[in-house]
């Protein structure tokens, strides 16, 4: 499903300007330090963006094996030691130690069991951790419209939410995509 000129690809199309990966990053509040959990890293350019930021293990999380063997062949030619493969499964997936920020660029929509995948997640997020979820919205008669690639904002603020997360900042500057980070609802 992903070889590697499909991965390059998916690359391209997110280090795009039109898609604003500089501002994304900046958005996040990275700092060194941080451990991240890229979900459906895909061909791995976040992955690999996030780990000129934070020093600590960024976890490359998806279910294809291609990508991952594609992100950690990249890691060993650039020498990049901070990158760890995580083959995830459909409702979940195990890392070795909790996370500062989980990122999900354009898979929620993809996500079969998304209350089940979120617990999953704060299962493995620190508790001042953050969500930070990026996806389609609904854009006329498109491929996305089509095939429901999307998910509308309130929908995944709903589903979230009902997860134990409130909306920490919603972000309005990628075209046809929400931008939404959550942190966990504090118990009292």
């Amino acid at each position: 499903m992903f070889g590697s000129l499909r991965l390059k690809m998916l690359n391209r199309e997110a280090a795009s300007g039109k898609n604003k990966p500089e501002v994304i990053i900046k958005s996040l509040d990275i700092k060194n330090g941080m451990i991240i959990a890229d979900i459906g890293a895909g061909g791995g350019y976040f992955t690999f963006e996030f780990s000129k930021t934070v020093g600590e293990n960024v976890y490359a999380v998806d279910t294809s094996q291609n990508a991952l063997a594609f992100i950690s062949n990249k890691s060993k030619e650039e020498m990049i030691n901070n990158i760890k493969a995580i083959l995830a499964y459909e409702n979940g997936f195990m890392l070795p130690e909790t996370a500062d920020l989980f990122f999900l660029r354009n898979v929620f929509h993809h996500l079969s069991n998304s209350d089940e995948y979120l617990q999953n997640i704060k299962r493995f997020l620190k508790r001042d951790g953050k969500l930070a979820i990026i996806d389609h919205q609904k854009n006329g008669f498109s491929f996305i419209g089509l095939f429901d690639h999307f998910v509308p904002e309130e929908m995944i603020i709903e589903t979230v939410e009902k997860a134990g997360f409130r909306v920490l900042e919603k972000f309005d500057f990628l075209p046809n995509q929400a931008f939404i980070l959550f942190e966990q609802t504090k118990s009292v």
